[in-house]
């Protein structure tokens, strides 16, 4: 079973540098750009389901890849971003404003510390992981999924597959619209072939 994982489209928060999290914004012109750009690339391939978060801007993205292959956009709700609470909306030269004792420990120690009103990343990437292998229970094998989701669940699943440490997300860079393909051999076999649309794992120079 291959799992293609995909981000989301730019919204204006992204293209202006704003935490987003739940926020619901909708794909800019541009993230209509990149959505379709996508559409087309995997309109070629067999694809036999698609999934999406609950948030309009993966919604929206989900739709355009799913005109060409005809099928419905079914949503799964752990897929969604995580909740930045305090944050969101808010620039990051505004973040380390008024929240610098916050930021300074996000950049050491990410995976167990609460954002500000908002989540842990380590509650984020468990509960995409259980959507994520939800969405796997429902296919057999050799069918190939779509998931559009969001930056930080498909680092977390990324970072599972691979054993990073969540501390370590950074290791891993998803540009809106980029493709991310997991492959499940059985329950418990799964591996990451291409990160944000490389292959995986990255040469020794890659900036991954």
């Amino acid at each position: 079973m291959q799992i293609v994982l995909v981000r989301h489209g730019a919204t204006d928060w992204n293209l202006q540098g704003r935490c987003q999290g739940v926020t619901d914004r909708e794909l800019s012109e541009v993230g209509v750009r990149q959505a379709e750009q996508i559409a087309a690339l995997l309109s070629s391939e067999s694809i036999q389901a698609i999934y999406s978060s609950d948030l309009r801007r993966a919604r929206q993205t989900a739709d355009l890849i799913s005109q060409p292959h005809n099928l419905p956009v079914l949503i799964e709700e752990n897929i969604r971003e995580l909740n930045h609470g305090a944050l969101e909306g808010l620039t990051f030269n505004e973040i380390k404003q008024s929240y610098s004792e916050f930021l300074a420990r996000w950049r050491t120690e990410p995976a167990e510390i609460q954002v500000p009103g908002g989540e842990k990343l380590t509650d984020v990437a468990e509960r995409a992981w259980e959507g994520v292998a939800r969405i796997a229970e429902r296919h057999v094998a050799a069918e190939s999924i779509v998931v559009v989701s969001h930056n930080f669940p498909i680092l977390g699943i990324v970072c599972r597959v691979t054993g990073t440490h969540l501390n370590n997300y950074r290791s891993f860079h998803l540009d809106p619209c980029g493709i991310t393909r997991l492959q499940r051999n059985g329950a418990n076999a799964w591996s990451v072939t291409h990160v944000n649309s490389r292959e995986y794992p990255p040469p020794a120079d890659s900036p991954l």
